[in-house]
């Protein structure tokens, strides 16, 4: 369950998930110390760009009152967090995920609801989560109704707008607890990979 009572107010929220995407560049630090350089490194850094990349558009469209956009890339904020998870785990896949898929030819990409199932073995939730999030993303039943408020005084009515925002303020809280969440994960994934795959040096070196 996202703990949203963590957030004394709308404004505080938006203010953790900001100070959240800092720890990236610890991350970084931590990860990138040993020089020697591979695929594995190369994975670890386009992993961690991406993700904070993400981290920071989910902040800012939050402070924008954007659910449509921030959703989304929360989504794909997921996808991230659990492909680190599976190189982690697989390091030998960052090989199918260097080029675009030729034909039969070439190392197979998993699909991705495979990932997804995968990360169940450490995330129980995920699965739950993200289907969730492609509800919305996808302009399922959360995406058609997220653009309307009900009128909780006036049974059977509601207001909409034709710019985006917040269909109420327990949604907004939602998304940035969220989003906390996911940063969490993935910093601490992150750094995982960096102890496995990309902080070694080489006997002798």
């Amino acid at each position: 369950m996202l703990d949203i009572d963590q957030f004394t107010s709308l404004d505080d929220a938006l203010t953790k998930v900001e100070e959240a995407g800092r720890g990236y560049l610890d991350v970084a630090k931590y990860g990138l110390q040993n020089k020697e350089f591979s695929e594995l490194t190369l994975f670890f850094m386009s992993a961690l760009s991406r993700a904070q990349g993400l981290h920071d558009a989910i902040a800012r469209e939050m402070r924008n009152t954007n659910p449509h956009s921030v959703f989304p890339l929360l989504r794909a904020y997921a996808e991230t967090s659990i492909m680190v998870l599976y190189v982690n785990d697989h390091p030998a896949y960052v090989r199918a995920l260097q080029s675009r898929p030729q034909g039969k030819h070439g190392p197979r990409r998993k699909s991705l609801q495979a990932i997804i199932s995968y990360s169940g073995k450490r995330f129980a939730g995920m699965k739950g989560v993200y289907s969730d999030l492609s509800e919305i993303g996808h302009f399922g039943s959360v995406g058609m109704w997220s653009s309307m408020s009900p009128d909780l005084a006036n049974e059977g009515t509601f207001s909409w707008t034709s710019y985006p925002r917040w269909r109420d303020e327990r949604t907004a809280l939602i998304a940035a607890a969220q989003t906390l969440e996911l940063a969490e994960a993935t910093q601490g994934l992150l750094r995982e990979f960096a102890d496995s795959h990309t902080r070694r040096v080489r006997k002798g070196s």
